[in-house]
């Protein structure tokens, strides 16, 4: 009993809607009736076990896999309408794992996604290289670290370019979403204030690396820029996978 009550908790943090169709339990228990929906189930626990246990600041990228997984699943939206209630621990668990939750962002950007902002910078001559410079560039802001001095002028410069502003206006979409989610949040937080920009990182891997381990102090920040400027940077459909690593498929 005490390790169901464990669970329902864990999972109480899915609460996003007002008029959930069910409670907390009887999602979860859906869930387990669905081979499916139980393995995901099961994956997120192992995966997002470590952040919510306080062991890293940042949500690891296994961690939004497996959500994502999760909810493609028959029964696992059900757990993302699931209402705590009066639960306590329920609740505590959802503002824990609140960080790693995708979040939808409204469609304000002329109806275009990321995905297909991405690939018009892509086929541009003039903004596919400022495109190569932000990756290059802005290492310790998709974890969420900084916004250093040259990767603010070079989203900058972006914004000079009329595909660069399409990047900032559109809207997060497809698999690629909650990476690009994280990097918008990101973005607006520690290079902007409130003000959002948004571009898809098709080398998260490399990225996501040291994720769950804490920036030594000694490291300067022109070192953490070079990791990231070795890796040149490959532009494809990003596919979060099944499974504790983000798996990408390059074009040639």
């Amino acid at each position: 009993m005490k390790t169901l009550c464990g669970a329902l908790a864990l999972f109480g943090w899915l609460l996003v809607t007002l008029d959930a169709q069910y409670i907390c339990w009887q999602a979860l228990l859906r869930c387990q009736q669905e081979k499916d929906c139980e393995l995901a189930y099961n994956q997120y626990l192992t995966a997002c076990d470590g952040y919510l246990k306080g062991n890293s600041r940042q949500c690891p990228s296994h961690c939004i896999s497996a959500l994502v997984r999760l909810n493609q699943t028959q029964n696992g939206p059900d757990l993302e309408s699931c209402d705590c209630g009066q639960d306590a621990q329920c609740r505590r668990a959802k503002r824990a794992i609140e960080p790693c939750l995708p979040r939808r962002y409204p469609g304000d950007a002329s109806g275009i996604g990321c995905t297909e902002a991405r690939q018009r910078c892509e086929e541009e001559p003039g903004c596919h290289p400022m495109l190569t410079a932000y990756l290059s560039n802005c290492g310790q802001l998709f974890n969420g670290r900084k916004c250093t001095l040259k990767c603010k002028t070079t989203i900058q410069q972006m914004l000079f370019i009329p595909n660069g502003v399409l990047l900032n206006r559109c809207v997060c979409d497809g698999v690629e979403r909650p990476f690009c989610e994280v990097v918008k949040e990101n973005m607006g937080k520690l290079c902007f204030g409130d003000q959002g920009f948004s571009i898809m990182d098709p080398d998260a891997e490399d990225l996501y690396e040291d994720e769950d381990y804490e920036l030594r102090p000694d490291r300067e920040e022109v070192e953490s820029d070079a990791v990231y400027s070795n890796h040149p940077p490959f532009f494809g459909a990003v596919g979060l996978q099944l499974g504790l690593i983000l798996a990408w498929g390059l074009l040639c």
